[in-house]
């Protein structure tokens, strides 16, 4: 029973975590529209919660996708499976979050709508393709996830 409560909890913080950045992804089109004084306004007050409620579910995701590799680890092919969502999901944050998102994030953070930078594009690209790549990684981890369910 444990490990059906344990299946259930990691899916639905798996699906929350990928909702967050399906829908930075879905943005990137309708955002490269704006200009420079628009696009750092909705940068600095439309995500705020994104990080207060979405980095959790991003940690959330990362620890149980682990403990629950560790309670398959006596089947071979989903064990395997759910390691790999395991490192999708941290490799995601860890090393695209942490070190290219939150990098963007800080830069954009110390701008005001009336002085944005010259090279506000570039952190937008910045911004923008680490979603994406975070998507991706995400995307991969849920559907390895998944199919660690499904085969066992």
């Amino acid at each position: 029973m444990l490990l059906k409560i344990w299946i259930m909890a990691t899916l639905l913080l798996a699906a929350l975590l990928l909702g967050t950045t399906f829908a930075h992804t879905l943005e990137i089109m309708a955002k490269l529209q704006y200009d420079g004084p628009l696009w750092t306004r909705l940068q600095q007050t439309l995500y705020p919660f994104f990080a207060w409620v979405g980095g959790p579910i991003e940690v959330g995701a990362i620890v149980a996708s682990a403990v629950l590799a560790f309670m398959l680890r006596h089947d071979q092919a989903s064990f395997l499976l759910s390691s790999v969502a395991t490192a999708c999901f941290a490799l995601a944050f860890l090393g695209i979050w942490i070190f290219v998102t939150n990098a963007a994030n800080a830069e954009i953070l110390q701008w005001s709508i009336q002085s944005v930078p010259s090279d506000w594009a570039a952190w937008r690209r910045q911004w923008d393709y680490s979603h994406a790549v975070r998507f991706v990684l995400q995307l991969l981890g849920f559907v390895t996830l998944t199919g660690a369910i499904v085969i066992r």
